[in-house]
């Protein structure tokens, strides 16, 4: 799957490579034509630049030598301009009158003709204009009987300049003469152009689409290298979450075995006592019988737990189901030694079994420790309810409070205030707290009693 997504990255960049470049090929393509249509128009119109220069120092050069001109009269029109024809090597010429009707052409073998609109208007504005026509008929320049051996419907280039007829330095529009040349000469002139032109856009083309290629390449490059560095950072953070919820409920399983061990230790302490004796008295038999029921319920209790966990089992409790459960398990053990146990609370959000289960475990540590710290006819009081927006459960005592050596490491294992103590009742708690994420701390410890309170998370909405 993984060579599959590459193949497919790989593939659509290449993709991308090469249409960045059609786009910039196009691009280059379509600026060489129209530079190449520019350079056209440029060419003609110096062509005919020249021609109307050559036209008005042709009708000075004539009045100066002393030729009386009439360019009123076609006659003198077409001796001025069929002479700049014979110069500028024409094939000939036509004159037209201002409106672009057809007067009369030189030499007599040229056909008659129009104007196009444009050439009429470029004309009365005083511009001279060109074109050029890359397959004319030969029958609509000659006429037939003076085609001289030119069959009428063989192309010929054709080259047209336009000119406004006038008197130099006056502004009287006279008529207007169209010549006609041999095309193949600007044919060539342009497809020289042409070619520098092809040539330099294919410099360009190759130069920047290089560029473009090698850019994109090494864009691509860092582009996938961030890629499998952010792909190598997901999977290990992945990995890290998986790791982290293995270790949660690892730790979760772990504590309850902990608290398991540690709530047997007291009933396995008194029932060995019993089997030790020499003389087992009926007061010895009840004990042992309580101890053996205790370890009973504890056991059923913590399989019932492990069970919940494993199989994914899930279902919601209130902290009144809950704190009806934890009286049930601690009332008898409270009334054993001679303690009144108070359970109170109402409100609080639900909690999934889970989170319950391990409510319960914490409750019952807490509140054995307050049972045992109390004398008899002492009180343990457990109250729920809500402080800040979250749930939270007090566990108080009647009890002497906690030795101030014990107080600042009161959940790390091995520290306790009871002669006989293990030091791991507080330490589990707390790991089980840590594990669905809740806090617990001592609020209050002095010679009128002890409490502690478990706040739970807020649950995500």
């Amino acid at each position: 799957m993984g060579n599959e997504d590459k193949s497919l990255k790989t593939g659509f960049q290449v993709l991308t490579v090469i249409s960045t470049l059609l786009i910039f090929g196009g691009a280059t393509w379509l600026a060489k034509e129209q530079m190449g249509g520019r350079i056209r128009e440029q060419v003609l119109a110096r062509y005919a630049q020249e021609l109307y220069a050559i036209s008005l120092v042709h009708q000075v050069t004539m009045a100066e030598s002393g030729e009386i001109l009439f360019l009123e009269d076609v006659a003198d029109q077409l001796s001025v301009y069929g002479a700049v024809a014979e110069l500028s090597g024409a094939l000939g010429v036509r004159l037209y009158m201002p409106d672009g009707g057809f007067l009369i052409s030189s030499p007599e073998n040229i056909s008659d003709g129009a104007l196009s609109a444009d050439q009429l208007h470029s004309a009365g504005l005083f511009a001279p204009s060109g074109g050029l026509n890359k397959a004319t008929p030969a029958g609509k320049l000659f006429w037939e009987p003076l085609l001289e051996g030119v069959s009428a419907e063989e192309p010929l280039a054709v080259r047209e300049v336009v000119l406004p007829v006038h008197v130099a330095d006056e502004d009287d529009l006279l008529g207007v003469a169209q010549f006609l040349f041999d095309g193949a000469d600007a044919i060539a002139d342009i497809a020289e152009l042409d070619g520098d032109l092809f040539r330099q856009s294919l410099f360009i083309f190759t130069v920047g689409g290089g560029v473009i290629a090698l850019l994109l390449s090494i864009s691509f490059m860092r582009i996938n290298r961030i890629h499998r560095s952010l792909a190598r950072r997901t999977f290990a953070l992945k990995r890290a979450n998986q790791e982290l919820a293995l270790s949660d409920r690892t730790s979760a399983v772990g504590g309850v075995a902990s608290h398991l061990i540690h709530g047997l230790r007291n009933p396995l302490a008194g029932l060995r006592a019993y089997l030790d004796g020499d003389q087992a008295g009926s007061g010895d038999l009840s004990t042992a019988k309580t101890a053996a029921k205790r370890m009973e319920g504890m056991i059923d209790n913590i399989v019932r737990t492990l069970g919940e966990n494993a199989s994914g089992v899930v279902y919601e409790l209130s902290v009144e189901e809950l704190l009806e459960v934890f009286r049930l398990r601690l009332e008898p053990i409270a009334v054993g030694q001679g303690v009144r146990l108070e359970v109170s609370g109402a409100g609080g959000r639900e909690l999934d079994n889970r989170e319950g289960n391990l409510v319960l475990l914490v409750l019952e540590n807490l509140t054995q420790n307050a049972i045992e710290a109390c004398e008899q006819a002492g009180r343990v009081m457990v109250r729920a309810g809500e402080s800040g927006g979250v749930t939270v459960f007090d566990v108080s005592d009647t009890g002497k409070g906690l030795p101030e050596r014990v107080k600042g490491s009161l959940f790390q294992p091995g520290h306790t205030s009871k002669e006989q103590g293990s030091g791991l009742g507080l330490a589990i708690s707390g790991q089980l707290a840590a594990s669905m994420g809740a806090e617990l701390v001592l609020t209050k410890s002095d010679e009128n009693g002890t409490t502690f309170r478990l706040t739970l998370t807020k649950r995500n909405s």
